[in-house]
């Protein structure tokens, strides 16, 4: 019986792992490459809410000005779960802090702000001048990152092709259907992974946790002791979850998600290096493919 495509099932299974692999490690250094940041850069004399962008995005910044506000009485939760004003707009605030004040005059839900034009703008004012200077990745950054997810599509689909002429000249297919999976998850890792912060500001954001330790909410900390700004860092540093700990009822009204902080990424680098993992574990499952029998139709 003739191979599939005139190549015998181990040679292309061999052939199709080491093209998961080497599209997964290249990746790798192409995005630690995009994500290397400006070297010289430090978070030391950022915001909460510029801190929280770059552990966890727009909604963990909202979160930040959220407790920040709550924690000088402005902010509160009326019906319907709306935001609603408790108190005036304390001094020393920044303009998501008045864009999320004024959304509370309209009854604006805590999942609707991200949505709210001024909100929006202030977000898109404060990623930019983190981007500006090196701290935070680009949408163009994460763009070009995500052009890998082509390859990995490219892979899926000649997988896919390979299976189907296997079955169709009645050779087994096992090893190619588990190399195609773990070509998919590379895929899908490679496409959700989403960063926020730039490697160098990775590093100092591990500085600011250590120095901001008793923000945490597993030591319980006093927020009142520590006034707007320290809340709104907790939440920066630690989450929603900091929010729950210094007001649960408000958290809860709110709709504040228990998201934890990233440390900068989403994914972080196991977008990459966890697409390779996967990989390699479609490899480790095609383990025996040098050693599929003597039909040598292991991969189709």
């Amino acid at each position: 019986m003739n191979d599939t495509w005139g190549i015998s099932g181990p040679t292309f299974l061999t052939w199709f792992i080491a093209a998961g692999v080497a599209i997964a490690i290249i990746a790798a250094f192409h995005r630690r490459s995009l994500f290397r940041g400006d070297r010289g850069a430090r978070v030391d004399n950022l915001g909460p809410q510029q801190v929280a962008y770059l552990n966890g995005g727009d909604r963990l910044a909202i979160y930040a000005s959220m407790g920040g506000l709550r924690a000088a009485n402005a902010l509160g939760t009326g019906p319907g779960r709306t935001l609603v004003q408790t108190g005036p707009l304390p001094g020393g605030v920044t303009p998501l802090d008045s864009a999320i004040y004024n959304a509370a005059a309209r009854g604006v839900r805590t999942r609707d702000l991200p949505n709210d034009q001024w909100v929006a703008s202030a977000l898109e004012q404060l990623r930019d001048n983190l981007e500006r200077n090196g701290l935070a990745v680009g949408a163009g950054q994460m763009r070009e990152a995500r052009l890998w997810v082509i390859g990995g599509l490219a892979l899926v689909v000649v997988g896919i092709a390979r299976i189907l002429a296997g079955i169709d000249n009645n050779k087994p297919v096992l090893f190619m259907v588990f190399a195609t999976i773990g070509a998919f998850v590379l895929t899908l890792t490679l496409l959700r992974s989403r960063r926020y912060a730039t490697d160098s500001a990775m590093k100092s954001m591990r500085d600011l946790r250590y120095k901001h330790n008793y923000l945490a909410p597993s030591n319980s900390p006093s927020y009142a002791t520590y006034g707007a700004t320290g809340a709104a860092m907790g939440v920066a540093l630690y989450g929603g979850a900091a929010l729950y700990s210094m007001d649960p009822a408000f958290a809860a009204e709110a709709e504040v998600q228990r998201i934890a902080a990233t440390g900068g990424a989403t994914g972080s680098s196991g977008g990459s290096d966890g697409g390779s993992s996967s990989s390699c574990s479609s490899s480790s499952s095609c383990g025996g493919g040098s050693s599929c029998g003597g039909g040598g139709g292991c991969g189709g």
